[in-house]
């Protein structure tokens, strides 16, 4: 969306905005000024997310508070003073470790074998080349992997996963409703997050910017978990006990970890049992919401 489009949304969300009346309103950054404009002309307080660098100035300016996952790496500095950390998370009531995933299993074909899940989109920042690339190291046929989501890169990792000749290794099961997820997942012995930040726009030159919402999903459901070593996911879990962390776009330290997690199944129980207990603890869902909720209070009592 750029601004002449915020402007028509402006026009367009008036009648919505009178008719619930809110007290507060929460823009997101890709609104590109809308909910500024809408704070403004109403006289409402405005709190305004950002996730990476796509922001507009007119609600930095506007906004009464301003959230962020790492406020010093995306919020500019003349307007820092007004932002608060964030963290995203999982929704705990669907993301758990009581869902029986054995109809998924049978579903994809998966048998007995070691599945390996991932979901999300096939964005080169997501990284699923590297999870291709570290699934050829490895000699054991058992090792599956459960793909769950589709996107604009879908087509160009099936080349690759054809050219290494390991079809066979691979499931996709495209598009899916978010409610499937869960089930889905729970089908896995562990679950992965390549990440690559420096395919991601936000994150270039600056080091990965975005929340890991993936990562507490899968630790949510009492998944072993491996991701990427990045400073902000380092802050929020230690490597070894509630997850494996690798270096971003490394095949060999990510088919490594996934070896590991196969042959110390009580060490891949150890980190998910800690790894879950930190998610709930500090990145669901009810947590956020109550996060916001008290800057909703607060900007209503200055205001």
């Amino acid at each position: 969306m750029r601004h002449v489009d915020a402007v028509r949304t402006f026009l367009d969300a008036g009648p919505a905005v009178d008719k619930f009346r809110p007290d507060v309103i929460y823009e997101r950054c890709t609104s590109y000024g809308t909910g500024a404009m809408l704070a403004r002309e109403r006289g409402l307080p405005l709190l305004s997310m950002v996730l990476d660098r796509r922001y507009s100035w007119l609600s930095l300016m506007q906004a009464s508070r301003i959230v962020a996952t790492d406020p010093s790496a995306v919020v500019p500095a003349s307007v820092r003073h007004k932002a608060v950390k964030v963290s995203w998370g999982a929704n705990e009531g669907r993301f758990h470790p009581g869902i029986d995933g054995r109809l998924a299993r049978e579903r994809y074909g998966l048998g007995e074998g070691f599945v390996v899940g991932y979901a999300g989109t096939f964005r080169p920042w997501h990284g699923v080349d590297v999870l291709v690339r570290a699934i050829g190291r490895l000699p054991d046929e058992n090792v599956r992997v459960l793909l769950i989501g589709d996107g604009p890169g879908r087509a160009d990792i099936e080349s690759q996963i054809k050219a290494a000749g390991l079809e066979h290794r691979f499931v996709f099961t495209g598009a899916v409703d978010y409610d499937e997820v869960p089930e889905l997942l729970a089908a896995a012995d562990i679950c992965v997050a390549p990440f690559e930040p420096r395919f991601h726009k936000g994150s270039r030159g600056s080091g990965f910017v975005l929340d890991p919402l993936k990562v507490f999903e899968y630790l949510a459901l009492g998944k072993p978990t491996i991701t990427v070593r990045e400073p902000n996911i380092a802050a929020l879990f230690t490597d070894g006990e509630d997850l494996l962390l690798t270096t971003p776009g490394s095949e060999a330290e990510l088919a490594d970890a996934i070896v590991r997690f196969e042959q110390d199944r009580d060490f891949a129980v150890s980190t998910a049992e800690k790894g879950r207990t930190k998610v709930l603890a500090n990145h669901t869902w009810g947590a956020h919401a109550q996060q916001l909720a008290g800057l909703f209070d607060e900007m209503l009592e200055e205001r």
